[in-house]
C-alpha cells in the first residue's frame, strides 16, 4: 500500500478553532483524493472486486467471447450509421 504524506497543520494562538477544522477538513480532503488516486493506479480496489467470487476458466473464457462479439457488433453498428450518410 502506498504511503500517502500530507502536511500538519499547526496549531497557533491565531488560528481559532472554525478556522483550525477547516485547515484539518482540507488536509483530511486532499490525503483522501491521493490514498483514491494511489489505489486507482495500483489496481487494489479491482483486485479486491475480482476476488470477491471465483470464476472458473471456461466461465471467464466465456464471458471475453461475449464482450468481444459486444464490442465488434458495436462496431460494426457505428461504421454502418456513418457510411448511411
Amino acid at each position: 500500500m502506498a504511503k500517502v504524506i500530507v502536511p500538519q497543520v499547526e496549531r497557533n494562538k491565531y488560528l481559532t478553532q472554525e478556522d483550525y477544522e477547516e485547515a484539518q477538513h482540507a488536509a483530511f480532503e486532499a490525503a483522501l483524493k491521493k490514498f483514491k488516486k494511489e489505489v486507482t493506479k495500483e489496481g487494489t480496489l479491482k483486485e479486491c472486486r475480482d476476488r470477491m467470487y471465483y470464476i472458473s476458466k471456461s466461465e471467464k473464457a466465456r464471458m471475453k467471447k461475449k464482450s468481444g462479439r459486444r464490442k465488434q457488433l458495436k462496431k460494426m453498428w457505428s461504421e454502418k450509421r456513418y457510411n448511411q450518410y
